[in-house]
């Protein structure tokens, strides 16, 4: 009886003693799969055998319980800067450490060159410790087939999920969004298609990206400089009937009830005034 109690207390003070290491894998490609499984995004670390800031990084901050603890809330990847020179030259890494936080299709969030203590570390890590599962049927027919549909339908995913977000995380992922509007303006190109409907739906969500920050003054001076209403295609009308609502409503114009009318004229609306109420009632 006595030996089985030694044997399980020595278990427990095994158990009680273990660190939570950071669990670092190996590949970038590997890691993004995970990453669209488990709702994560992709944390990065750049480094090097030789590099002695690198070493000390190790000690002070990647070994450290709490920054373990944090790393759960992400994929963890280790990138050796010597076995794997295109990875680093595709981010532009020409300098270590250098940490990364990037999405399942591997564009950047978030990006810190040198040494970064574990207060640093752990502010960076928690600031954008985010659950994507709303992304995730999206960042899956991306990573599947990549083109102008698949493309314009994740950063719309981006810029409607930025909504939600903390004030201090909202921009980088407004950025985001705005890379894959850009990657489907190319991809428009590079598949010789001409779709107006998609073509105006982007400059709309571009005045959008500046009404989320709520710069309601200049999103209507947008709205007001680069379209006429009766140039809206039917399938944009929404949109265009809820920034010029948002827009409207955050000024105190009087306007806003003729807008509200408009939009309410539209199929599924009660979701755009969902997110309106999100963006005009930001504490």
């Amino acid at each position: 009886m006595n030996k089985k109690i030694i044997v399980l207390s020595f278990c427990l003070l095994f158990a009680l003693g273990l660190k939570a290491m950071t669990k670092w894998t190996y590949s970038l490609d590997e890691a993004k799969k995970i990453a669209i499984a488990k709702n994560k995004l992709i944390l990065v670390d750049f480094w090097a055998t030789w590099c002695g800031p690198c070493k000390r990084m190790d000690s002070e901050s990647w070994d450290n319980d709490e920054i373990g603890t944090l790393t759960d809330s992400y994929i963890p990847v280790r990138i050796d800067i010597d076995i794997y020179r295109e990875i680093s030259q595709n981010y532009n890494v020409k300098a270590i450490p250098f940490v990364f936080i990037l999405d399942a299709s591997g564009e950047i969030v978030y990006q810190q060159m040198g040494y970064m203590d574990r207060f640093q570390l752990g502010k960076t890590l928690k600031k954008f410790a985010l659950n994507t599962s709303y992304l995730q049927r999206d960042l899956s027919m991306y990573f599947k087939k990549q083109n102008s549909v698949t493309s314009f339908r994740l950063a719309q995913k981006y810029q409607n999920y930025a909504i939600y977000l903390k004030d201090d995380v909202r921009g980088s992922i407004l950025s985001l969004a705005a890379i894959y509007f850009d990657k489907t303006k190319n991809f428009l190109k590079a598949e010789n298609k001409k779709n107006t409907t998609i073509d105006q739906k982007i400059k709309l969500c571009e005045v959008q990206a500046v009404l989320i920050r709520n710069n309601y003054k200049r999103s209507l001076k947008l709205l007001k400089k680069r379209f006429k209403e009766n140039t809206i295609e039917t399938n944009n009308k929404k949109l265009y009937y809820f920034l010029y609502y948002v827009a409207s409503k955050g000024l105190n114009s009087t306007q806003a009830s003729n807008w509200l009318a408009k939009l309410k004229t539209t199929d599924n609306y009660q979701t755009y005034l969902k997110r309106a109420d999100k963006i005009l009632n930001r504490t």
